[in-house]
């Protein structure tokens, strides 16, 4: 069966889409308290973000939020697109929905034309799911926390977990040093 993805901007919302999607959040994430309550894990939502759902037989199966943020380096700032919430059904795990809806993602990351790179942090075991749709790891310290970060505020995230992807800019433009979250991650 085919898995068609649509985007969704957070502003435009259902109620009925909302809860499918937290929901599915649970069902995929069980021990993860936040999903039993709300569809977000650290950073609250905002009406510009994008989902990306997966559907297969008209049933919701997979999903991935697009955090717009502007994150502040020695070279500058920059405005990525954080890829958060990648999860499909345990019912419909290897069916393609969480890669589906990545490479959605992806795609509006690298020519949505608003985002220098795209940016995830994910765990050790899962990186090569990541490496294989086209991220590559970073190590850059990344500060992040209860705004303001750069007030001491913020726990640097451990180096590894962060993975990027070209947007406006290729990899290779990727700042080297510290990078501040500039609120909490995603």
């Amino acid at each position: 069966m085919p898995i068609y993805v649509t985007c969704v901007l957070e502003k435009d919302m259902t109620p009925a889409l909302a809860r499918g999607i937290q929901e599915l959040q649970h069902a995929a994430f069980p021990h993860t308290s936040e999903f039993a309550h709300q569809r977000w894990w650290h950073t609250p939502l905002s009406p510009e973000e994008l989902w990306f759902v997966a559907r297969r037989d008209g049933r919701l199966v997979g999903s991935v939020r697009l955090v717009l943020r502007r994150i502040t380096t020695a070279a500058g700032d920059y405005v990525v697109g954080g890829l958060a919430n990648v999860c499909s059904h345990p019912d419909a795990r290897g069916c393609g929905a969480a890669k589906a809806c990545a490479l959605a993602a992806q795609e509006k990351i690298a020519h949505g034309g608003t985002m220098d790179f795209g940016l995830l942090f994910c765990a050790v075991r899962v990186r090569d799911f990541y490496a294989k749709l086209g991220w590559t790891v970073v190590t850059n310290d990344v500060i992040f926390g209860a705004p303001p970060s750069r007030h001491g505020y913020g726990v640097p995230a451990l180096s590894g977990y962060a993975m990027i992807f070209p947007g406006r800019l290729a990899t290779a433009d990727w700042p080297t040093g510290g990078i501040d979250l500039n609120g909490q991650n995603w």
